[in-house]
């Protein structure tokens, strides 16, 4: 069977290594938080209820990256995506080859940050499947440590490889373990057709009042009204166009949500997002440090508008909620992000593009 090393115990990676483990895969499951692990390991076992229900203790649960690492198959890094980096640099050492390493999701260019740290000058030299999931593969929220509620379960969810040939050996391996794993083109389509950033930080930004006075309402339910919906639309439309200009046939978010959550399609986004049951009774952000704002922007709304200026495309809504993030975040969100210099896309043509994820 093979062997798990799960890198990241939030609610996805718990999700993820307690699944895994119920079904008789072996799993390590590493978290950076010393407190958190010391926790998961004084529970009997990780539970995950709602659509999925299991029961399982991972083999190892630590907070060392050698440990984690040892004789894992599969290295599956289940973070937020601003980690990235700071991840693939504390696994490289311990990499070895014929590894699968699997960003759960990449968000736009994780795969390029990670192939870059692992391939690139002072690399680890090895033969790696490097691959990036278009979203995390789990519906899954977590309010008490060790307990995972699962909302919803995804059927169909891109993934892509870089190169992207070696996509079909991915499959080989992990198609079986996960069946809504679909192969996409390449890690631009993975990266650039997901739409969280469309969902997180332009509701949190729009509903800071609430967050300033310490309201707590129902994310998707109340906190996207008909206008804010209608926002996102707009911001929706210049990811599509950014996607168009990169020669990436991506869905607008409405089509996407109906064929992820195989909905009946609605006359409106607000009236489609009021319809999808796992998104009821998510808490709200409540402070401006929380990943739907800094990560989202970071790894989505920059790199969309940024890559979208680099084709010659307009994206003025989207480069406003950057900079509306930054003011409420006091951070510099353009230069923290990824932006198309950091992704290697500054003065190449669409065919030289296209040749670096081919």
């Amino acid at each position: 069977m093979l062997k798990f090393a799960i890198i990241g115990a939030g609610a996805g990676g718990q999700s993820m290594a307690t699944i895994l483990t119920d079904k008789g895969y072996g799993v390590r499951l590493y978290d950076i938080d010393k407190d958190k692990i010391s926790r998961l390991r004084e529970l009997k076992a990780i539970k995950v209820t709602g659509v999925i229900q299991c029961e399982a203790a991972p083999e190892v649960i630590t907070d060392s990256m050698e440990e984690v690492m040892e004789g894992a198959d599969v290295v599956m890094i289940v973070s937020t995506t601003d980690a990235h980096r700071s991840i693939a640099n504390a696994c490289k050492p311990y990499l070895r080859d014929g590894q699968i390493v699997m960003l759960n999701p990449g968000h736009c260019g994780g795969a390029l940050e990670l192939a870059n740290i692992l391939r690139g000058e002072g690399g680890c030299g090895k033969d790696l499947i490097i691959a990036e999931a278009g979203d995390l593969m789990y519906g899954c929220r977590s309010y008490e440590l060790g307990n995972i509620l699962h909302t919803g379960l995804k059927v169909s969810v891109s993934v892509a490889t870089l190169p992207a040939g070696d996509v079909d050996r991915l499959m080989e391996v992990l198609g079986p373990v996960f069946p809504c794993l679909k192969p996409a083109a390449n890690v631009l389509e993975t990266g650039f057709r997901a739409a969280g950033a469309m969902l997180h930080p332009i509701p949190s930004l729009m509903n800071v009042n609430k967050m300033d006075l310490g309201e707590s309402y129902d994310y998707y339910m109340e906190g996207i009204t008909p206008h804010i919906a209608d926002i996102i639309t707009a911001c929706d439309k210049e990811r599509v166009a950014v996607c168009k200009a990169l020669g990436v046939d991506a869905l607008d978010l409405g089509g996407m949500l109906t064929k992820t959550y195989k909905l009946e399609p609605k006359n409106s986004l607000y009236e489609l997002i009021q319809s999808i049951e796992s998104y009821r009774a998510l808490r709200n952000p409540t402070n401006t440090s929380h990943r739907f704002i800094v990560e989202d922007t970071m790894s989505g709304l920059v790199p969309l508008a940024s890559v979208g200026h680099e084709l010659g495309i307009s994206t003025p809504m989207t480069d406003a909620f950057v900079s509306l993030a930054g003011a409420v975040c006091g951070r510099d969100f353009w230069s923290e992000g990824r932006t198309a210099e950091k992704l290697g896309f500054t003065g190449k043509t669409l065919e030289q593009i296209h040749e670096m994820v081919r």
